[in-house]
């Protein structure tokens, strides 16, 4: 077994809930809780608070990798590291974890992002993020 790695976490970024009724979601977060919503284009709706965001998605709809479709899961959740997403990606492959996807660029909670993907054992989504500088941006 290789030595534990030297992963530098920072926070959550940002939470993905899969919503029956999205209405009734963006009502409840918006209205309810004072979120800001932000409707995107693809049907998705962000409910921004602080530095974060909740990502909320219609049910039955595709978003993210493809083994995505259609899934209802307990969680998909963007956890941030400082530095280092190339040594988080090659520790990850040489203990033997499968990376769905990535690296991708998507959006964060506070612009783009450099994202891998993988599943925990209950099949949670978890993606594994770090924020790119314009110089950084591939």
């Amino acid at each position: 077994m290789s030595a534990k790695p030297s992963i530098h976490w920072s926070a959550i970024d940002h939470a993905v809930i899969t919503c029956a009724d999205i209405d009734k979601s963006v009502a409840f977060y918006g209205g309810g809780l004072g979120m800001t919503i932000n409707r995107l284009p693809d049907g998705r709706v962000e409910a921004g608070f602080g530095r974060c965001k909740f990502n909320l998605q219609p049910a039955g709809k595709r978003y993210g990798p493809s083994k995505n479709a259609g899934r209802h899961w307990s969680a998909n959740i963007c956890l941030l590291v400082e530095h280092g997403l190339s040594d988080v990606e090659y520790h990850l492959k040489e203990i033997g974890l499968r990376i769905e996807e990535g690296p991708v660029t998507r959006v964060g909670a506070q612009g783009t992002i450099l994202s891998l993907y993988l599943y925990d054992p209950d099949d949670n989504l978890i993606e594994i993020s770090e924020y790119r500088t314009d110089a950084e941006k591939i």
